[in-house]
Formats: structure tokens, sequence, C-alpha cells
């Protein structure tokens, strides 16, 4: 085939924007275990700035609302970071985690011990995420915010309708053909969905990828193979990500419309505990410039490969 025909392969970086922080021994906490952490939102998103600026690349970074739990000299940080990353084009989308989110559990005047939609009714996720989406706004120069992930991936049918009514434009929570902590508050289920491209998510059953009933694009996040596990396009798995990279670049149909590759990190994957930048910043460099090296690959943020993916849809 010839290549100069084929529409652009897009890559779309997420940052989950969250506490925590990596240990020296390379372990991960995470906002769950250290909600008060806050080094993960201001030196996390700081790390990732510097290195997308370096490379004129457009990010989305989906936040957690935690972060105006922090006070004084930290919260002026993160505003900070956060306004940096507005005037800087990068996108701002929305991601939430009931359970460790004290920003959110605050305003609604209620606790909450689960990270999944599963575990509320319909009430409580609107005001979560009406809540979750306020809190954002107030805090930032954003007039609006269409972006969304679920913490730990774990969207639910209800969720669809949910988002629709608050007027978000796109997911990004599915992760084809993964499911985990099926017996715990993290639980998370995509097995049944092995869709790698966009689809409109079903308000019906969100793994069914034939109906597209919703206004919700789903942007998935990459997942594959690899000798029996299924993995998701992450800098954590180091020479892996370029791996996956190149076999989707090869293998995707691209003269209809452009293929989406959705990778996944955290802003306290980005950090250590005094701050400075880590082996999964490395790795994303490494990672960019592999794929920079291909003429026809286009890097943007969720919003804008949603605008040109549906664009390029309908010609």
């Amino acid at each position: 085939k010839n290549n100069t025909k084929k529409k652009p392969f897009i890559i779309a970086i997420t940052i989950d924007t969250e506490s925590g922080y990596v240990d020296k021994n390379e372990r991960r906490i995470w906002q769950k275990e250290n909600p008060e952490a806050f080094i993960g939102f201001y030196k996390g998103i700081e790390n990732w700035r510097k290195l997308f600026n370096e490379n004129n690349i457009k990010a989305t970074f989906l936040i957690s609302t935690q972060c105006f739990s922090a006070e004084d000299k930290e919260l002026a940080k993160i505003k900070e970071q956060l306004n940096l990353l507005i005037t800087e084009k990068n996108e701002i989308g929305l991601h939430i985690h009931p359970d460790s989110d004290f920003a959110v559990q605050k305003m609604l005047g209620k606790s909450f011990k689960q990270t999944s939609a599963k575990f509320y009714d319909y009430n409580t996720k609107k005001d979560i995420l009406n809540e979750s989406k306020n809190i954002l706004i107030k805090n930032t120069k954003l007039k609006n915010i269409t972006s969304f992930r679920w913490g730990n991936w774990g969207l639910d049918s209800e969720s669809v309708n949910i988002l629709e009514e608050l007027n978000f434009k796109i997911d990004s929570s599915a992760t084809p053909g993964i499911k985990g902590h099926l017996d715990d508050g993290m639980f998370y289920d995509w097995a049944k969905t092995n869709n790698h491209s966009p689809w409109f998510l079903s308000t019906e059953n969100y793994q069914d990828t034939k109906s597209q009933n919703s206004k919700i694009l789903e942007l998935p996040i990459a997942t594959f193979n690899f000798f029996g596990l299924k993995l998701r396009a992450d800098p954590v798995n180091l020479n892996l990500l370029s791996t996956v990279f190149d076999y989707y670049y090869k293998i995707t149909a691209r003269d209809e419309k452009p293929f989406v590759f959705v990778v996944i990190s955290h802003s306290p994957e980005a950090t250590y505990a005094d701050g400075k930048r880590t082996k999964a910043v490395d790795t994303m460099e490494e990672f960019i410039s592999h794929a920079k090296k291909l003429s026809d690959v286009k890097f943007m943020t969720l919003k804008d490969t949603s605008s040109y993916f549906l664009t390029a849809k309908t010609k």
C-alpha cells in the first residue's frame, strides 16, 4: 500500500494527574496510599511539562481534584502548574478517585470508600462527577472540560449517561481486553471489549462497541499481549512501549480514517520524593524520539484528536 495516501497515525499522551511519587526502590506510592503527597501534582506536572515543551508536544492531563485539598505553598505551586498547562495549550480533563479525593468529599459532605463506578448509585455518581468538574473549573482559567477518565478505568454504563448530561465529549477509561481488581473497590472490567479504534459508548452496556448510541467518544488506551499478559501502552513497560507502537503503526488500516494510539502515564510516576525526574520520563523521551522519526505521526491532545477523528470520519 502507498503510505502517502493513508491518514495520520495520532499519538495522544495522557497523564493521570494525582498525588504520589516514585520511591527510591522504584515502588509507586499512589494517591490511595498517600493522598497528601501533593508533590505528585506540582513536580509531577512540571517534569512532564518540561519534556513535552522540549519536544513541542501537547498532552492531556486528567486531573484529580484531590490537588485542591493542598494548602498554602503547595496549593500555590499546584495552581501555578495548572495555569502553565493551560497557557502552553495542553488539555486539562477530569480524573476521579472518589475514595482518595478529600476535596470532593468535603464539598459533598460525604466520605467514599471505593474507587469504581459500579459501587455507587446514579445520583451519587452524578454528584461526584458534577462537583469534581465544578471544582476544577472554579480553580483554573478553564471555561469547560470535555475529556474524562474514571480512576482505575472503573467506568460503568450508567456513567455514560452522566457524562452526556454533564456535557463531556470524550472518555478514555477503556483498556480493551483487560480487567482487574475484581474482588475489591478498584474493580474494572474491559475484557469483552476488543476494539482498539475510537467508538461512541453505549448507554446500555459500556463494553458494547456496536450500538454506539451515546455522544461520548471513547478513545481507548492502547493495549497489547505480551507472553500471555495484557498490558497498557505505558512507559512503565520500558522498551515495550516503542515495540508496541511499531506493531500498531504497521498493522492499523488508515486509508479511511486516522488511528489513535493512546499512551497512559501518571504525574506521580514523573517525580521522586525529592522532585527529580524519573525513569518513566526518560522512557517517554525515548519513545517520543522513536515516534518522531516517522513523518505521518502526529502528537495531539484527546480533545484535538476527537475533532480530527470526527472530521476525518465524515469526509
